[in-house]
């Protein structure tokens, strides 16, 4: 790809996501992190997980209302799968798949199921991705304090024609814009070879943000060393 694009807070439009409802899968590290956030920016977020989970009472005791995965994906308009890798084809074609509607926004936050062909969303969904690289509690206590966490942005199917702009509003929405969207793909984002496209501006992103935080956790994520500086260098 081109030269990776970087996005920050003007060029979202947050009120995209108005009327909307966010059904985030799983209430885990990321998961509780993007609903807290997403709420705290005024959207309309609701959390899906399986029966039983140990999760449901915390969810539900931080403000949302829980259904089941199945549940949630059918009052969504945006579906947000955040359990693990490993999880998630079984639960989207048992939970998610069924209750799919033309126009519907499937997210990740990791394209390896979506790269490697473990789930296949229908051609009348859009499929996009937001990447935090910080773990979850990062990610909430940056945008608690008023910054954010870098993210990786991309868009791996366009059905609507809108879905660059409604993954750009959610990562505003999770405060990711505050401190940079980086333009990736799925596959980039999945094979490690294509990580060193990241490094370049990641590193940039490193530098200028205002907390040392978050910084060391994205240097750690791309572990820079020599070989590194060589790779963006060249």
């Amino acid at each position: 790809m081109a030269e990776p694009r970087l996005f920050y807070q003007d060029d979202c439009n947050l009120s995209l996501l108005e009327g909307k409802t966010i059904a985030i899968i799983g209430y885990g590290s990321q998961g509780h992190a993007h609903a807290l956030n997403l709420k705290d920016s005024g959207c309309n977020v609701i959390i899906g997980l399986y029966e039983g989970s140990k999760s449901w009472k915390k969810a539900e005791e931080q403000g949302f209302k829980v259904y089941v995965a199945a549940e949630a994906a059918k009052q969504a308009d945006i579906i947000m799968i955040l359990i693990n890798d490993e999880l998630q084809a079984d639960m989207y074609k048992k939970d998610i798949e069924p209750n799919l509607e033309p126009g519907n926004m499937l997210m990740f936050a990791h394209g390896f199921n979506i790269h490697f062909g473990c789930i296949k969303p229908p051609k009348d969904v859009d499929v996009a991705m937001i990447a935090p690289k910080a773990p979850g509690h990062t990610v909430r206590s940056e945008y608690q304090a008023g910054k954010g966490t870098p993210c990786l942005i991309a868009v791996e199917q366009d059905a609507t024609g809108k879905a660059w702009d409604l993954a750009l509003a959610y990562g505003l929405g999770i405060g990711g814009a505050r401190a940079g969207l980086l333009e990736t793909t799925f596959r980039t984002e999945t094979e490690t070879a294509g990580r060193q496209v990241h490094f370049k501006a990641m590193r940039k992103l490193a530098s200028e943000h205002p907390s040392e935080k978050v910084g060391e956790e994205i240097r750690k994520l791309y572990s820079w060393n020599d070989e590194s500086d060589k790779l963006i260098n060249n």
